[in-house]
Order: C-alpha cells, then structure tokens, then sequence
C-alpha cells in the first residue's frame, strides 16, 4: 500500500502522482483527496505518520512546497524513515541503505516529470537487508 498526502503548495503535483498510480494499478490512498487552503504540513504528516504505524509495510509520498517541512515533520515519529532528495540515486540509496518508507516532494520545486522519475525509484527500490545497515538503523531508535 503506497500513501500518498499533500498540503496545499504539493496538491497539484500529488494529482499527477495519483494519475501514474492509475495508470500503473497502484494500490493507494489519497489522505488528503480535497484542497485545503488552509492546511498545514505537519498536519497532513501525522496523518501518514499514523497509517504508517498501522501498516508498517506500506510506504508514503507527502508533497509540501519545499519537501522539508514533510520530512522534519515526518521524522520526529520513530517508525517514520523520510527522506528528501532531487537526485535519483541518492532516493535508490536511501531506499537500499536506511529504508526509507517516505519519500518527501518540494511541489513547489520539481517539475512533475522528475517528481514521477524519484517516485518510480523509490517505489522500485528494496531495502539492502545487509546487516550494516540493519545495525545502523537499529541505532536510530
């Protein structure tokens, strides 16, 4: 299961992910379907935070204007691994190596291309599982 949420400055690009999520049969849910002016980022967060927690073998996408007011937000919850990135291979990495279950999205920042480009790898890349890096995110709890 794949969860996706936005604030108001990510909501368009979230449609377009939602769109690909369509066309690739995707299982998802929209966390926050409706455009609130008036949200806030760690708001819609703690929404993901907590489905994450229920399901810890799903992963998110949270989409704010820059993508860190997500991923701060995201990361103060133990269960939560968010992480930002414009550059495919440091999302591979950060898949592989911490285990990342979000990505974080700057809607405001990256064109819908390159955010469906970092999606797909993200969604593409499985945990390493080598003891190295189990070890070091046990560390992080």
């Amino acid at each position: 299961m794949i969860y996706i949420t936005s604030d108001h400055a990510g909501f368009e690009l979230k449609k377009s992910i939602i769109a690909w999520f369509n066309r690739s049969n995707k299982e998802y849910a929209d966390l926050c379907p409706d455009l609130i002016e008036s949200d806030d980022y760690p708001d819609r967060a703690d929404e993901l935070a907590i489905q994450l927690k229920e399901n810890p073998k799903a992963v998110g996408v949270a989409i704010c204007g820059t993508g860190q007011g997500m991923c701060i937000a995201l990361n103060r919850h133990e269960w939560v691994r968010a992480g930002l990135s414009l550059k495919r291979e440091i999302v591979r990495l950060s898949r592989a190596h911490n285990n990342t279950n979000v990505i974080c999205l700057p809607g405001r920042f990256a064109s819908d291309k390159k955010s469906l480009a970092l999606v797909k790898v993200f969604l593409n890349t499985p945990f390493s599982k080598e003891q190295r890096h189990i070890n070091r995110i046990k560390k992080l709890s």
